[in-house]
């Protein structure tokens, strides 16, 4: 094997599978994170909007008495 292939393997390729699969496994963990964060604030911003309707709701109620 040349220097050339050896600079061009991968690290799979290369021996080094192991590494490759710990980077594997911090990227998935770290679209993960991502992922919890998106969710967690669009269930935060129907929270609001919830708790907003009724606040809305319930200052109409005493405008109309």
């Amino acid at each position: 094997m040349n220097a050339i292939d050896h600079l061009l393997a991968c690290s799979v390729c290369n021996g080094g599978a192991e590494s490759a699969f710990d980077a594997a496994n911090a990227a998935i963990g770290f679209m993960l994170l991502i992922l919890l964060g998106v969710l967690g604030s669009f269930g935060g911003f129907i929270v609001c909007l919830a708790r907003r309707a009724r606040a809305a709701a319930s200052a109409d109620e005493g405008a109309d008495s």
